[in-house]
């Protein structure tokens, strides 16, 4: 038996069965009416059955015709919803990043990456705890946090520094006494950045009030646009409100050896055409 004949066979005469007529049949597979028919012929000649009986007012099944079109329309039905849900999936990157990256950074960009790259789709998982992806198989991508190891792929480098909004960065210039927004972060990135670190070798450039510790990065930059203190923060991260000017720096920006972001994925997702393409997408904002 011919697969191709019978799947073509097979099809015309589910959707004749189902529709009555060879005519509507034939207008929901895109063919000729007269096409459809030789299918179904051919069909009834290679099982050796009568599936139709053709009268002038259309076509009616037989007994086995029935039954083998209730069949049919089963199967057909979860083949198109298998086919149809991959649809999405073949342009999708489903990714896992931070909370804090996801919000700060990601999601404002999204309008941007759909234009630059309409056919792909990014879904966006969160998390602090790094994810195993030889088991979650579901996400394709990690960008995470942390100290370089030798042969991880390194997207950048983060660097810190003080960050206020103008006005509060105007007080802190003129000698008035700030309070200090310090992140503490949940992944484990090693020996985490703080004030001491950057005011040493720099010098701070303003007098330290009290200094106030948030578990998410998310409420320290809350706290610093709502101008309550300044924040010691990453220029990566908080790049579109430094451009809008939000917020500020109020010293230098010191550039650490550590952490970094890096990407992890497997080697055949890494290798694939749409993770490159996002890949590329990705690098190239940073070195805007």
């Amino acid at each position: 038996m011919s697969l191709q004949t019978s799947h073509r066979g097979l099809r015309a005469f589910e959707a004749a069965a189902r529709h009555g007529t060879l005519a509507r049949a034939a207008q929901e597979l895109g063919v000729t009416p007269t096409a459809l028919s030789h299918a179904i012929k051919a069909l009834e000649g290679q099982l050796g059955l009568s599936l139709l009986v053709r009268s002038p007012r259309g076509v009616t099944a037989t007994l086995e015709g029935q039954e083998l079109a209730e069949r049919l329309s089963g199967a057909f039905r979860q083949i198109d919803a298998a086919l149809e849900a991959l649809k999405p999936r073949s342009g999708r990157i489903t990714l896992s990043v931070t909370p804090a990256f996801a919000s700060l950074w990601l999601a404002p960009r999204l309008a941007r990456l759909e234009e630059d790259l309409p056919g792909l789709s990014l879904q966006i998982e969160t998390s602090y705890a790094p994810v195993d992806l030889k088991r979650s198989t579901g996400i394709d991508l990690a960008i995470r946090y942390g100290p370089i190891r030798a042969g991880e792929e390194v997207l950048v480098e983060d660097a810190f520094g003080a960050f206020a909004t103008p006005a509060l960065r105007d007080k802190a210039l003129a000698g008035r006494s700030m309070d200090l927004l310090t992140p503490q972060w949940r992944m484990p990135i090693g020996s985490a950045p703080g004030w001491r670190d950057l005011s040493e070798p720099a010098g701070a450039p303003f007098k330290i009030a009290n200094e106030r510790a948030f578990e998410d990065e998310q409420f320290a930059v809350q706290c610093a646009l709502a101008g309550q203190g300044v924040l010691l923060g990453s220029p990566h991260l908080l790049s579109l409100l430094i451009q809008r000017h939000l917020l500020v720096p109020v010293g230098p920006v010191m550039q650490l050896k550590g952490p970094a972001y890096k990407i992890v994925g497997r080697e055949e997702v890494l290798q694939s055409s749409k993770v490159r393409k996002f890949l590329h997408w990705l690098r190239a904002q940073f070195q805007d």
